[in-house]
């Protein structure tokens, strides 16, 4: 037992130190790889949401014009019945007639100019939209541009060469009254403009342009392009971004490109009152007494509901909200999306031990405005059940209660929006 222990003292020590150095480089390995995948599903991540964001924000946009459009024929329907009671009273007097003309014409004039704004309206809801789009996919691109740090706040602002020299109690009073909040009210034009500029990111200067509407050539008051692009890039390093310095985002180690594909307006069309009672009339001539329509058409008595449609037309100037054709509101709302694709590139970053390897990443989603129950329509919902009020009590097949709902069926006009394909 004596000589076992003896024999201890010959052992060689630090055989385990091998061992030791070989776990601590593995869990180094280990360690460093996990961080990389975590920033780098961090950034892809970010793409991802950008491109959500945008294209969410762009369907509500759109769906929001939608319902916009049919609030709008739903008042002008009611002008127009309103002006057209006007006129039927003042034509009851001899003296009214010029009166009831005049109120004609003033119909048909405010029925043209409706028409034409709605038509730039639907220029505007997706030169809004894309712009919208681009908005909230900058926002949500995870740029992390540092902004200006205090100490290059006071030298380029107020000239301070040493900050730890100057007065504390002022130092203390600047940097929570101008670098927190980036203003000062009392100061000129020109300070003002400093203090903004070298206390926040250039990103955050790049969000606030006044130009911002003419990112990609979306202008106010224009018919937006079918494509518009936009970008914005960073040098962390050397405090440089493409806003401040005119250059292309490209050319930077750090940049963001959002490029936004989708329609260029609403196809929207006149809708005449005055057909709809027409094609009503002839239809259920047709379908009541076996008259074929050739043969109704040959009779004259086709030609003279249509004429009875003209005057309805002319007289009583049934002019109403343009709307998207029938046959085309599913191509115009739930088959024609607005397309969002985010780039963003990061340079490779070597931290000595390991080098995170970046490159550009690419998200792309598409958002639309849809019809959730199948029959949202921006064309009015009252002036149908108004007219099948007047023809059911014509014709005896009353159904008040299907009338009522029909004439206050407020959800035709609410469209919904959602992101889908996303990749």
């Amino acid at each position: 037992m004596i000589e076992v222990f003896r024999n201890k003292t010959k052992y060689n020590k630090g055989q385990v130190f091998p061992f030791l150095i070989a776990i601590i480089v593995m869990i180094i390995i280990v360690a460093m790889i996990t961080a990389n995948l975590g920033q780098i599903g961090v950034f892809k991540t970010d793409v991802s949401n950008a491109a959500d964001a945008g294209a969410l924000a762009g369907a509500s946009i759109l769906s929001g014009a939608l319902l916009g459009f049919g609030l709008k024929s739903e008042l002008m329907v009611g002008e127009m019945i309103v002006t057209v009671a006007a006129m039927i009273i003042a034509i009851c007097t001899v003296v009214g007639i010029p009166a009831a003309i005049a109120m004609g014409c003033a119909l048909i004039v405010s029925g043209f100019v409706n028409y034409f704004q709605s038509l730039e309206e639907g220029k505007m809801a997706w030169s809004n939209a894309k712009k919208s789009a681009m908005q909230y996919a900058f926002q949500n691109a995870g740029i992390d541009e540092p902004r200006p740090t205090f100490k290059t706040f006071m030298t380029k602002v107020y000239g301070i060469m040493d900050p730890d020299s100057y007065d504390n109690a002022n130092m203390i009073s600047l940097y929570n009254l101008y670098y927190i909040k980036g203003d000062n009210p009392g100061a000129s034009e020109n300070e003002r403009k400093k203090i903004k500029q070298y206390s926040q990111s250039g990103f955050s200067t790049f969000m606030e342009r006044t130009d911002y509407w003419r990112w990609g050539d979306i202008k106010p008051g224009r018919m937006s392009p079918a494509i518009v692009t936009s970008g914005y890039g960073w040098d962390p390093v050397l405090g440089t971004n493409s806003n401040e310095t005119g250059d292309t985002y490209k050319n930077y180690p750090n940049y963001v490109e959002v490029e936004v594909i989708g329609n260029v307006m609403y196809p929207l069309t006149i809708d005449f009152p005055g057909w709809r009672i027409v094609t009503a009339i002839t239809d259920w001539i047709t379908d009541h007494t076996g008259i074929p329509w050739w043969l109704l058409w040959l009779g004259g008595i086709g030609w003279l509901i249509n004429m009875i449609g003209f005057l309805w037309f002319i007289i009583p100037a049934g002019l109403m909200m343009g709307t998207i054709t029938e046959n085309k509101i599913v191509q115009n709302t739930d088959d024609n999306p607005l397309n969002v694709t985010v780039r963003r590139y990061k340079a490779n970053n070597d931290v000595g031990v390991w080098n995170f390897r970046y490159g550009e990443v690419e998200s792309a989603a598409s958002g639309h405005a849809y019809r959730e129950k199948g029959n949202e329509d921006v064309a009015s919902f009252f002036l149908p059940g108004l007219w099948n009020f007047i023809w059911g009590i014509i014709t005896g097949n009353f159904d008040w209660g299907n009338i009522w709902d029909e004439m206050t069926d407020t959800e035709k006009h609410l469209f919904e929006s959602e992101v889908t394909a996303v990749r």
